[in-house]
């Protein structure tokens, strides 16, 4: 086993100490990659560390009455493996930087570097608002009691009905995914989140109470229960470390993925219920659980780039213990090694399997790391505004600050043994520092592109505002009308009873008004003046809406409905589009602009834009001349939707919206989306309808970092409230 350097301590110095083991350190002789090692378990600081069997005889011999130079001679004695007084020397050290050793001597205090270390450690963990540990109970009992109640489920049948269960969950699932994925468009509605939370915190309970069984059930001690909080969000924890020391592979392994084990078996319970149930707070409740107990625990719990259970499961599965620390180490040496110059470090060139496992586990793990703090710091910041921005400030540097001391202390001894020169290291942290800011936070100006389709110029949809039958149609597609010219008549039988009842009302009223009059009662007949007033503007009124089943044209153009002639006996509700009326002289492009582009597009208000028609080579040139001023869900054109294979999501329209609006249309747009028009140029004749995408070099400057935090807000705005 390689061991760190003794440093400044001389053979002479430590053969004359009497080094003794901390109390309460564990060992276990386990079989990894074909031979055996040695785990230490340190119970006191929930560490494992692994060494030789010849490490170990070495160390189990560090009793504290004799000296170094006597137990050299004893192993030398015994036979096997004997240590040299350098490998013993490097092993000291090693202990006494892991702090499995007490020294007794001069010598045997810990250093002020280390006190120091620690408090830093220490202070990180209490002072970082983000993510901090809250240790509550020790409930070795409760779990021994658990165990035995469960006991007879932990085996094999238990396996069988939990893989039974599984499958059933994912067939109700799988045979109504439709109507599933609908329900997660509210997954995250204001009104869910109570919900979701104490689903998630109960998902989050089982699972760690099943780490906790299941350690108990092969024989390991749980240390502690608690809460661990990340984002002042609270999640519960159980110390089964204890199972690291297992001899069996298979037993940590299932150690470890016993919290994914009960939450895929209480997300599949809930899964047929889900399917089982009518809409309400159970249905609402099963939903919730099968997502968090399947996506969520998929992405965090599972994922072996964080210290979580997919991590300890990958570790255990390629037989590479301590594959984060080694990763880190492999990590820090590529990173002193580009900030130092000069040549590389033997280590840093994988030769072997195991290598190259290590250093591509080090770079992704890192990359991870990265991006998991950026979008905790760029999500707080988002969330709590002004003063998470400040939190976010002070936790990320609290955060970082052990890694990097550590980090900066071996540069600093790298370049006092001569590896490296402080005016080298400065001008590459310059370059790097530089390069980094640059890429988050240059001004850069990005290509907008967006769908659209073809329309003739100054186009206007021709909508029913009297629903009614197609009685009679007087065009065709692509006819040349001219204004006020009659194209398309309907009928309503029912809306033409109810203007004869009305004209009838009248005349009755008239009747009774002049009664009054030829009785001289002068009171009687302005009131029944007034009345006969009133239905009169009724029957107006009702005239010029029946008048509306005649669909005219507002001014001189071409009709655009491919149905037309088709359209006999249709039935058109209130708002409902009837056909198209543009100029014939020219063309448009009507553009769907998602919010994120809407800035961009407003900035490229009457200029040039390029415009390419799909299935034609040819490039054409416009001017983008009007961008609505709100967004909307409303379709902005049938072709663009994903029923004609368009681009935009659609979504089943609000029951609510439905009920207050008369011309809600049965389908809406998943995302509200602006509408843009760009006036063609000279060019080829287009046929309505074409598909077209719009591109254009944006002239308003962004940053990488303002386009992230742009994505998390609209995340954030998207997912966590219903929309009106």
């Amino acid at each position: 086993m390689k061991t760190p350097s003794a440093e400044n301590l001389s053979v002479r110095e430590a053969e004359a100490l009497r080094p003794r083991l901390r109390d309460g350190l564990r060992f276990s002789i386990q079989e990894q990659r074909g031979r055996r090692v040695c785990v230490i378990e340190d119970r006191a600081a929930s560490r494992f560390h692994r060494v030789g069997l010849a490490e170990y005889r070495f160390i189990r011999a560090l009793d504290g009455r004799r000296p170094v130079a006597g137990i050299l001679t004893q192993l030398a004695r015994d036979g096997g493996d004997a240590f040299t007084e350098n490998e013993a020397l490097q092993m000291l050290r090693w202990l006494k930087d892991q702090h499995l050793l007490a020294i007794e001597g001069a010598r045997a205090g810990t250093n002020d570097r280390e006190h120091g270390e620690r408090a830093w450690q220490t202070a990180a963990t209490w002072l970082n608002p983000l993510v901090f540990k809250l240790p509550l109970a020790r409930a070795d009992r409760f779990f021994a009691r658990a165990e035995a109640v469960l006991r007879p489920v932990l085996g094999w049948g238990g396996f069988l009905l939990w893989l039974a269960v599984v499958l059933a969950g994912g067939a109700h699932v799988g045979m109504d995914w439709r109507r599933f994925t609908a329900d997660a468009d509210g997954l995250l509605a204001r009104d869910n989140w109570l919900w979701l939370f104490v689903v998630w915190a109960g998902l989050k309970v089982a699972h760690e109470l099943s780490h906790g069984i299941f350690c108990k059930h092969f024989g390991a001690a749980v240390r502690e229960v608690g809460v661990i909080f990340i984002l002042f969000v609270p999640m519960g924890y159980v110390d089964a470390t204890a199972s690291l020391g297992f001899a069996s592979r298979g037993r940590r392994i299932q150690v470890a993925a016993a919290g994914l084990y009960m939450e895929f078996f209480l997300a599949a319970v809930a899964a047929i219920v889900w399917a089982r149930s009518a809409p309400g707070m159970v249905h609402t409740l099963a939903h919730n659980a099968v997502v968090t107990g399947t996506v969520l625990t998929l992405f965090f719990n599972a994922n072996p780039l964080m210290r979580f259970d997919g991590y300890y499961i990958l570790s255990d599965l390629l037989d590479l213990p301590n594959l984060a620390t080694r990763g880190r180490s492999w990590m820090q040496r590529a990173l002193a090694w580009l900030l130092l110059g000069g040549r590389a470090d033997r280590r840093l060139r994988p030769d072997s399997r195991e290598a190259w496992i290590v250093a591509l586990y080090g770079v992704a793990a890192w990359g991870w790391q990265l991006v998991t703090l950026a979008g905790m710091l760029m999500g707080a910041s988002v969330a709590l505004r002004g003063g998470g921005l400040l939190l976010a400030a002070i936790a990320g540097a609290v955060w970082v600050a052990v890694p990097v001391s550590r980090f900066g202390s071996s540069m600093i001894q790298s370049i006092r043994k001569g590896t490296g020169r402080w005016s080298g290291l400065a001008i590459r942290l310059a370059g790097v520092t530089t390069v980094l800011a640059a890429a988050l936070w240059l001004p850069l100006r990005f290509s907008v592109s967006s769908a659209g389709v073809v329309e003739l110029a100054d186009t206007e949809v021709l909508r029913a505002e009297c629903p009614g039958f197609v009685e009679k149609e007087f065009v065709h597609d692509g006819e040349v009308v001219a204004a006020g010219q009659l194209l398309v008549a309907l009928s309503n039988e029912e809306a033409a009873s109810e203007l004869a009842r009305s004209r009838i009302a009248v005349e009755q009223q008239e009747l009774r008004a002049r009664l009054a009059y030829t009785r001289d009662d002068v009171a009687a007949f302005q009131a029944e003046q007034a009345k006969t007033n009133s239905l009169r503007k009724e029957v107006v009124e009702r005239e010029r809406y029946l008048e509306t089943l005649q669909i005219r044209a507002p001014f001189a153009g071409c009709v655009t409905n491919r149905r037309l002639g088709q359209l006999h006996g249709a039935f058109f509700q209130p708002g409902e589009e009837v056909l198209r009326l543009g100029r014939a002289d020219g063309s448009d492009v009507k553009i769907a602009v998602s919010e994120q582009d809407e800035p961009h597009f407003r900035t490229a208000l009457n200029q040039p834009l390029g415009v390419r028609i799909g299935g034609r080579g040819t490039a054409l040139t416009g001017q983008l001349v009007r961008v609505e001023a709100r967004a909307t869900r409303d379709l902005i054109h049938p072709a663009l939707t994903a029923l004609a294979g368009g681009p935009l999501a659609l979504r089943r329209a609000e029951e609510s919206t439905a009920k207050e609006s008369k011309d809600a249309p049965a389908m809406e747009l998943a995302d509200p989306h602006f509408t843009a028009i760009v006036r063609l140029e000279s060019g080829p004749a287009l046929v309505p309808g074409e598909m077209a995408r719009v591109r254009f070099r944006s002239a308003r400057a962004v940053t990488l970092w303002s386009e992230a935090e742009g994505v998390v807000a609209r995340w954030l705005k998207r997912y966590t409230a219903r929309d009106s």
